[in-house]
């Protein structure tokens, strides 16, 4: 379904995808854990995220196997951008959110809940309108436990234009001397 909507996309112009990370984003994030990412970016500094992933794994924690989802409320700290490639993007946000974690068992193992800050550096280029990133997020378990929690990710996100939407927050040209 997701390459369905991705080629129907593609093939349907300028009105649908953008070329500028904004609107709505929808792909794929792998690693711990792995699954569907989806994104909304209205315009400016500010993003939601959130992903459905799941293991089958039966080393993670005791666990047979789980699902997981998350939601975060991110901020874009900074665009890193270099004279060496001027049409590239390297943003960096911090966000918060909570995740919910759905496995086989009884107790911890069954459901467990956690606050996360994903912590991650996105890369895209003027022309093409899919993000990459890389995320790490530390988190605190708070049911039915008190622990350390951490989720790592790599992912791309293919982004469709919204309407009304507006431009991103990105950094000045890379010869330019004004500050961000």
């Amino acid at each position: 379904m997701l390459a369905l909507l991705l080629t129907t996309a593609a093939y349907a112009g300028d009105t649908v995808i953008t070329h500028n990370p904004e609107g709505i984003g929808l792909g794929l994030i792998l690693g711990a854990p792995t699954g569907f990412s989806f994104g909304w970016r209205p315009g400016g500094r500010f993003m939601a995220d959130a992903g459905i992933a799941w293991s089958f794994s039966d080393s993670y924690d005791g666990l047979d196997s789980w699902a997981q989802v998350h939601a975060d409320v991110c901020i874009d700290l900074a665009d890193l951008r270099t004279a060496d490639l001027p049409d590239m993007h390297f943003p960096v946000w911090i966000g918060v959110g909570p995740r919910a974690r759905f496995g086989s068992g009884t107790g911890y193992e069954a459901f467990n809940l956690a606050a996360r800050v994903p912590i991650a550096m996105g890369f895209w280029h003027n022309e093409v309108p899919i993000e990459g990133f890389l995320e790490v997020a530390p988190g605190v378990g708070l049911f039915p436990r008190t622990e350390f929690t951490f989720d790592a990710s790599i992912g791309a996100r293919f982004w469709l234009a919204a309407p009304g939407g507006t431009a991103r927050f990105t950094a000045p040209e890379p010869m330019d001397d004004r500050p961000y």
